[in-house]
């Protein structure tokens, strides 16, 4: 119990370190609900000029689909890989390594705690914006919302899981901005974010189902819309723990070498 407790305080900290900034969290939100009502406004001029459904979406279960992707974009926007990097960057993770906590259950602590917050603003925000177009799509059954959830859940563990490893590499590079723009425009093709995989063609839709992004957007819209099938649901939402598991592994590992290079460079 004495181990929760010092990761609910790292959360409980992360959190009010939020409210600390919340001119910058208002900010970076202002600049998504622009990206969210622009991709609205596309998506409704390509349906006005093909009326009916397009690619098995009609313009409600499309609206439906942007705000999933909204809201989970929205999630663990603050405590990214800027901040790990640069604690690595300026010698803080040294503090870290002096500390009786794990590593990265302390980082996933931090990271989880302004996901509540992010998530109900980004949720207030959706509402709004779902009016203000007449409404989306509910989910297709009572069944599906509850899977949509897991979903999302799992969506969450995969993006931490990505963001994570990313800023690992920080202990071997000068500087990791170049690779963090790579891996949000990768992120957003391969996620579904920007389009939705179906209207890949074949060869892309076959790069995005051996990477793990598609798992944290794709398939919790598509849960959501009922879009798949039983055993497909469950087959890719097995898909996300395998992702969830594998890249938390993954993680450790980078850890576990990182600390040795320290060790040797540091004394």
């Amino acid at each position: 119990m004495s181990h929760i407790r010092k990761y609910r305080s790292l959360a409980r900290t992360s959190l009010e370190i939020t409210f600390v900034y919340r001119a910058g969290f208002v900010l970076n939100m202002i600049g998504t609900v622009f990206y969210v009502v622009a991709m609205f406004y596309l998506w409704q001029t390509i349906f006005l000029g093909n009326p009916g459904s397009l690619s098995g979406f009609t313009w409600p279960e499309m609206k439906a689909y942007l705000l999933v992707a909204f809201l989970l974009n929205s999630l663990l926007t603050w405590y990214d890989e800027w901040i790990m990097s640069q604690d690595i960057r300026e010698g803080r993770v040294a503090v870290d390594l002096a500390r009786p906590i794990d590593f990265q259950a302390a980082r996933f602590a931090g990271a989880m705690g302004p996901v509540p917050f992010e998530f109900c603003s980004a949720l207030a925000v959706g509402a709004i914006v779902a009016t203000v177009f007449g409404g989306i799509a509910l989910p297709a059954d009572p069944v599906h919302a509850a899977l949509f959830l897991v979903t999302c859940a799992l969506a969450t563990l995969v993006k931490f899981g990505i963001v994570y490893c990313v800023s690992m590499t920080a202990f071997w590079t000068t500087g990791i901005e170049g690779i963090v723009v790579s891996r949000i425009a990768i992120q957003n093709i391969f996620s579904g974010a920007l389009i939705p995989l179906v209207f890949f063609p074949d060869v892309l839709r076959g790069i995005a189902a051996v990477l793990p992004f598609q798992a944290m957007i794709s398939t919790p819209a598509l849960t959501y819309l009922g879009k798949l099938d039983g055993p497909t649901t469950l087959f890719m939402i097995g898909v996300q723990a395998f992702w969830a598991i594998g890249l938390a592994i993954a993680g450790r590992l980078m850890w576990r070498r990182a600390v040795r290079a320290v060790t040797i460079n540091g004394g």
